[in-house]
């Protein structure tokens, strides 16, 4: 399938949003927390792939929204970052399987770094913009800097806005007012209780493992937490 950018905005110093629109003559379907693969072609005459997260809820807009950081050593970043509004390219159908149940009756905690938040956005806004889920929802959300923090004030708005939204930014490398460190010793310390909840984590492959062992160690079992992993 072929899709136009129809506008690129920075999110950070090295994180680009890439908002774009599939020619067809339906929109095309996503669930929150589905990715897509952008097929960008080589020198040899054939493609580069790479999959990045669907970064919005989806609405009428038929847009689908991606926070794409540079890799300047990488193959398709940097073709991307060269690439201006109103080029088209090549995208796979919705995929993948991190998705929200129906109903839910226990706590959400969304843990992420970087722009591993692109699809925790998706998810939390389609939950706080339909209403479907009534329990609290927490975002710990890891970076090295506050420049770093994607979507900040949107969710600094959605926690002032909705009781059941809690947001927790973390930095690892800057001194502020805020939470230092890292984001397991946030989760840890909101769950220490060990109450029934589900989490989702997204993000570098070694984040991930540690904080499969770190659940484990609180408590939970493999049927209460999600993980999607990412090794650049």
């Amino acid at each position: 399938m072929e899709a136009v950018i129809e506008q690129i905005l920075w999110a950070s110093p090295n994180v680009k949003r890439f908002f774009l629109r599939p020619i067809s003559d339906s929109p095309l379907l996503f669930a929150p927390g589905q990715f897509i693969t952008l097929k960008l072609p080589d020198n040899d005459g054939g493609t580069y792939e790479r999959s990045y997260s669907i970064a919005n809820a989806p609405d009428e807009s038929g847009l689908l929204e991606l926070c794409i950081v540079l890799k300047t050593e990488g193959k398709v970043t940097p073709v991307l970052w060269e690439m201006k509004v109103q080029q088209s390219l090549e995208i796979s159908e919705a995929l993948g399987a991190m998705l929200l149940p129906e109903i839910w009756d226990k706590e959400l905690c969304f843990v992420c770094t970087g722009t591993g938040v692109a699809p925790f956005r998706s998810m939390i806004g389609s939950l706080l913009a339909n209403s479907i889920h009534q329990h609290p929802i927490h975002l710990v959300f890891g970076n090295r800097t506050e420049q770093d923090i994607l979507y900040r004030e949107e969710f600094e708005h959605w926690a002032k806005t909705f009781d059941k939204f809690h947001f927790y930014p973390v930095l690892s490398q800057q001194q502020w007012e805020g939470r230092k460190g890292y984001v397991h010793a946030t989760y840890e310390q909101l769950f220490a209780d060990g109450r029934d909840a589900h989490f989702y984590v997204c993000g570098w492959k070694a984040m991930c493992a540690e904080a499969r062992q770190r659940l484990k160690t609180l408590g939970y079992n493999r049927r209460q937490y999600t993980f999607e992993q990412y090794d650049g």
